[in-house]
């Protein structure tokens, strides 16, 4: 699992992640979760896939000094550019750790938190397991997911074009999957917690250069390692997936998202 992280969000990937998506997809839904961890004023805060850390740089000007940070991450390219950005930011701790085994003690937390990673862990019950062990007594987990492919338009567009060339939807697949509020209500209470909350938000995202917005749906994510072991080269994409969303997105163009974000408490 390590090798594959460490290959899938290698080379240009963390780059293009972070410029091409993260403004339209990852910074607006990282503001709503960072809004709803500091009204908990939470004073020990554990991140799980925190990639090039939108959400933690966000808790860490947001929270009260003092607040203690760890951001998470499996792939260490992607941490590496969380590090660029967190630098002025001395109460985060950075390390690299699979949320399906953490190297943390148990009842060591306040919240765990993460941002659009449970649909990618393998062992989702082990990680919820996990973030269950760390936490203390009266902690809470909150996580997000992307909802379904059709509630988030620009999502079902790249997936269509990489069905077209490939077959099958990659990432697109995996990222907007777990839709289902009675599948995670069992995940999350199988782990122990109780209080479980399910909220859907939705979010009408700018998209200041509808390019880099395909390059990065394209080249920031595994679907280009997928589009290389296929003999695609990502970039070769790129202009058609721009006319797709220039069509779809209007003017100015603007992305839908839609996103579902679930609490639960360690009794």
């Amino acid at each position: 699992m390590t090798a594959n992280l460490q290959r899938n969000f290698g080379g240009a990937i963390p780059d293009f992640y972070e410029r091409g998506m993260a403004p339209v997809m990852f910074a607006p839904a990282a503001a709503v979760t960072a809004a709803r961890v500091a009204a908990l004023a939470p004073e020990r805060v554990l991140e799980t896939a925190a990639g090039t850390g939108q959400v933690t740089r966000l808790l860490a000007a947001r929270l009260p000094a003092g607040t203690a940070i760890t951001a998470t991450d499996l792939a260490p390219a992607m941490l590496a550019l969380a590090a660029e950005t967190l630098s002025d930011a001395p109460a985060v701790e950075l390390r690299p750790a699979d949320a399906q085994a953490l190297p943390f003690a148990d009842a060591t937390f306040d919240l765990v938190l993460t941002q659009f990673g449970v649909m990618f862990f393998p062992d989702r019950a082990g990680a919820m397991r996990e973030a269950a062990r760390v936490l203390r007594p009266g902690g809470r987990v909150m996580f997000t997911t992307w909802d379904s492919r059709a509630a988030n338009p620009y999502a079902q567009i790249a997936s269509d074009l990489v069905v077209e060339t490939t077959g099958e939807p990659g990432v697109f697949g995996l990222a907007y999957g777990l839709t289902s509020l009675d599948a995670v209500r069992t995940l999350v209470q199988e782990a122990g917690f109780t209080g479980f909350r399910a909220e859907v938000v939705r979010l009408d995202a700018p998209v200041p250069d509808v390019g880099l917005f395909a390059a990065g749906l394209l080249r920031g994510n595994p679907t280009a390692t997928l589009l290389h072991e296929r003999g695609i080269a990502p970039e070769s994409l790129v202009a058609e997936l721009e006319r797709r969303l220039r069509d779809a997105l209007g003017d100015p163009a603007t992305a839908r998202l839609q996103m579902l974000l679930f609490e639960a408490v360690k009794p």
